[in-house]
């Protein structure tokens, strides 16, 4: 029999189920409920579905367990980082009470209601969806939905040539040039940017500390002389703040972390204005993101004769394989060097 009590807020269950001479030890652990009534729900349920496992111990359970049960199961076995977190909070309201086997089209409807989102950020909400039913697939015995990942081509590496660059940049706002020249210069992520504090600028040391990196972790990286130019003329601009946000939108407020709100870009519209006043103005017409800045800039780290590790170091990412892509931007400098004698 499973017995509930309250430790804290939340209520807790364990105890054995008995079926004939096997007896199953239900090791306690959170219901997730708050209120008594939905922890014995919770517990009914639970050595219901034990009795149905000792009974039948190879039939799918596809169609009695929840995704809840398989991410209550996974956060209580992986130690997550806040950006692992903060995407399934953004996924389970969709999932949230469903089947397995329905699981399918809840996915097909979370990619309808976030078609705003680039291919790479919807795959990056499959491969955590993937990993919470993978981890319960023994516990729960259940058969994994098709989560069909997008195809992006990860190999192409973007680079303007110098008289685009220039042109383009030139043709940003005046309130966001700033931004996408720091973007241009540091290589930033969108909202490493966004999301910069001046206590985290160090203009004395020309020094830029990234708090809100997309792998959690701290990095302090060197600032490029045009740089410590643009900031100090917005922190005077802004009459010397110590604190608050680098960057501010059009009406003086921060810009928002589309991290924890499940994806996108506040500075796109921006960017797509600049890219139709390029194309009127200077007929250049280009296919460009503004992830796209990131990789103009590590393409031309390298060019510059930068090593791989230089530039993972300064850029963030987390592996040297991330990096050795931009490499062949130097190997055909080489070529096209050789090709002029």
């Amino acid at each position: 029999m499973l017995t509930t009590r309250k430790i804290g807020k939340f209520y807790y269950v364990r105890g054995t189920v008995r079926v004939g001479k096997e007896t199953v030890k239900v090791k306690e652990h959170s219901t997730g409920f708050v209120k008594s009534k939905d922890a014995a729900s919770y517990a009914s349920k639970l050595e219901s579905d034990i009795r149905e496992e000792i009974l039948n111990p190879n039939a799918d359970q596809s169609d009695k367990v929840l995704f809840d049960d398989c991410l209550r199961h996974y956060l209580d076995q992986k130690r997550l980082k806040m950006g692992e977190l903060q995407k399934i909070k953004i996924i389970t309201p969709f999932f949230e009470g469903k089947k397995i086997n329905e699981i399918q089209e809840a996915w097909r409807q979370f990619c309808s209601h976030k078609n705003h989102l680039s291919l790479s950020t919807i795959n990056r909400y499959a491969n955590i969806l993937k990993a919470i039913l993978n981890n319960g697939k023994k516990e729960f015995q259940i058969t994994l939905p098709n989560i069909k990942k997008q195809p992006v081509n990860d190999t192409i590496v973007f680079m303007l040539n110098a008289d685009a660059r220039t042109k383009l940049l030139s043709c940003y706002s005046k309130h966001a040039q700033p931004l996408f020249m720091v973007m241009s210069l540091q290589g930033f992520r969108e909202q490493e940017l966004l999301q910069l504090l001046w206590s985290d600028i160090h203009l004395k040391e020309h020094r830029i500390v990234i708090r809100t990196s997309k792998n959690g972790e701290t990095r302090t990286v060197p600032m490029h002389q045009k740089t410590w130019w643009i900031l100090a003329r917005t922190w005077f601009k802004q009459k010397c703040p110590v604190s608050g946000h680098v960057f501010l939108n059009i009406k003086g407020q921060p810009y928002t972390d589309t991290r924890k709100t499940g994806g996108g870009s506040p500075i796109r519209k921006a960017h797509i204005n600049a890219l139709a006043r390029l194309k009127k103005e200077y007929g250049i017409s280009l296919q460009m993101r503004v992830h796209d800045w990131r990789h103009d800039w590590a393409a031309r780290m390298i060019m510059a004769g930068n090593d791989l590790l230089t530039l993972q170091k300064i850029g963030g990412w987390k592996s040297i394989s991330m990096v050795e892509r931009y490499a062949t931007f130097n190997r055909k400098h080489e070529q096209n060097a050789i090709n002029k004698i």
